[in-house]
């Protein structure tokens, strides 16, 4: 598969569908997700019967409930008919992905039929708190985690629904009972508030006759639809020490989200980052000459860019030995590339390297579904992507650069 490939959206009885038919692919790659993630925590959920705000780690437990369900038994089922299923939580959605060879018909019924109904008691949810909290006692040592939920504590502030891990913490646990998980399986898990992607050799009209069935009894409901975070910091920087000698260091920006006027803008916005902070802090920068030249790093540093229609930030991050001189690296590339400004060089080979990236996405099922689903939710079509990227000048990476990065 290549960049030229169609990817058939429909939408059958409230289900976003997309399909990407791969000629000759033996696997099947389902992935169904439904929109409700870490970053809905600490809402309020309004209704007659109940008013009380979501506790952190609400969509995670509820991730556990529905893979534990005993009215289905999803593990023992869809592991009888040879199929693999897994299933997790992000700060936007809950994904569950299934792979399998044959009985691609049965694999999407069961898959629909595992997310409609679940049986919810007190004793159900007492149960699951003790793995989940053991679970969030395992990750204290994740120190690269903890540093993570700081700095976007610091960014967004210790109230918004990003400012504790995905899984929650011990005291939002406690708090749980069947009743609030219960209002907020009816709430989020609904049709009209899921996606479905299927990748592999496929005929898409009998997919869809096959999910057309499925729901026919469905009855839908109005989209849940919530305000964007508000960034309280442009830039933040957060060191956690991991040993006597290493520290995580985390360098993060944010974007308040602005209105788009289409999907190209949108696009547009996203990639001109993503080149130039490849500029700033890619593997061919200056500044990874610098840092491996002198040490400064243990390992690759990672560098990202978020965007959702809710929030977006940059994220660097590096394993060190000396954080501070690490720091004083960064603020001096930043310095630097104001004073002198950005080749035509560099740019070409930072954008050509981003258009790689997303090259290699095609290639790979659980990447390019992840992709699809990311990119649909903000009203992109992925396979544009590409094409947008070509368009990018130096002069709007440059632009990018000073309303993002060189404040």
């Amino acid at each position: 598969m290549f960049t030229g490939s169609f990817i058939e959206k429909k939408k059958i009885n409230g289900l976003d569908t997309f399909l990407v038919n791969k000629n000759g692919f033996l696997e099947n790659y389902i992935l169904l997700s439904i929109d409700f993630g870490g970053m809905d925590s600490n809402s309020i959920y309004h209704d007659k019967e109940c008013n009380r705000k979501i506790p952190y780690g609400t969509a995670h437990f509820l991730e556990h409930l529905i893979i534990q369900n005993n009215q289905f038994d999803a593990l023992h089922r869809f592991g009888n008919i040879g199929s693999s299923i897994n299933a997790s939580t992000n700060f936007e959605y809950t994904s569950f992905v299934i792979s399998c060879t044959e009985q691609l018909e049965l694999n999407i019924q069961m898959i629909l039929k595992l997310v409609q109904s679940i049986s919810i008691t007190n004793d159900i949810v007492e149960k699951e708190k003790k793995i989940i909290k053991q679970e969030i006692l395992q990750s204290h040592s994740n120190k690269k985690a903890k540093c993570f939920t700081n700095l976007l504590s610091d960014l967004y502030g210790d109230e918004s629904g990003v400012a504790q891990p995905i899984v929650g913490n011990v005291a939002s646990i406690d708090s749980m009972d069947s009743n609030i998980m219960e209002k907020c399986f009816q709430k989020f898990y609904s049709i009209e508030n899921m996606k479905m992607i299927i990748i592999g050799d496929i005929i898409p009209e009998e997919i869809y006759t096959i999910i057309g069935n499925e729901l026919t009894n469905t009855t839908l409901k109005e989209k849940n639809r919530y305000l964007p975070l508000l960034p309280v910091k442009r830039e933040s920087i957060k060191i956690e020490p991991i040993n006597t000698n290493q520290s995580v260091l985390l360098f993060g920006n944010t974007i308040a989200n602005e209105s788009v006027t289409s999907s190209e803008t949108d696009i547009r916005k996203e990639f001109t980052i993503r080149i130039g902070l490849e500029i700033l802090f890619g593997r061919t920068s200056d500044f990874q000459q610098k840092i491996n030249n002198h040490s400064l790093v243990d390992r690759d540093i990672e560098l990202k860019y978020e965007i959702s229609n809710r929030y977006s930030f940059s994220l660097l991050s590096a394993i060190t030995t000396k954080p501070y001189e690490l720091m004083e690296e960064i603020r001096l590339t930043k310095n630097n590339i104001q004073t002198r400004s950005i080749d035509d060089y560099e740019f070409l080979i930072s954008k050509r390297r981003i258009i790689g990236m997303i090259i290699d996405i095609y290639d790979n099922p659980t990447k390019l579904a992840n992709s699809i689903l990311h990119y649909s939710i903000r009203g992109i079509n992925f396979c544009n992507v590409i094409n947008v990227i070509n368009k990018i000048t130096k002069k709007e990476v440059i632009d990018a650069l000073y309303s993002h990065i060189l404040i």
